[in-house]
């Protein structure tokens, strides 16, 4: 099938498609080679708690990294 023939073919298969997943996934895929970033892909929870994260460290409010795997081996080692 020459590249022309393949690409009708594809175009008509992606108009049948109903399987919203794979729909999905080749949306990703276009996406991925438009060099798009992830960032516009995630949910707007996930932009909102990444803003708040980014301000507070700006602000030196967060907890060390040290604290925290600290806090963590303590937790998960009882």
């Amino acid at each position: 099938m020459d590249a022309i023939a393949d690409k009708q073919s594809l175009k008509e298969w992606i108009d049948q498609l109903e399987d919203q997943a794979m729909l999905k996934n080749l949306s990703l895929l276009k996406r991925s080679t438009e060099g798009t970033d992830f960032w516009n892909d995630l949910p707007e929870e996930a932009h909102r708690a990444i803003n708040q994260a980014k301000a507070e460290a700006k602000e030196a409010k967060g907890i060390p990294h040290e604290q925290v795997m600290k806090e963590m081996n303590e937790r998960f080692s009882q």
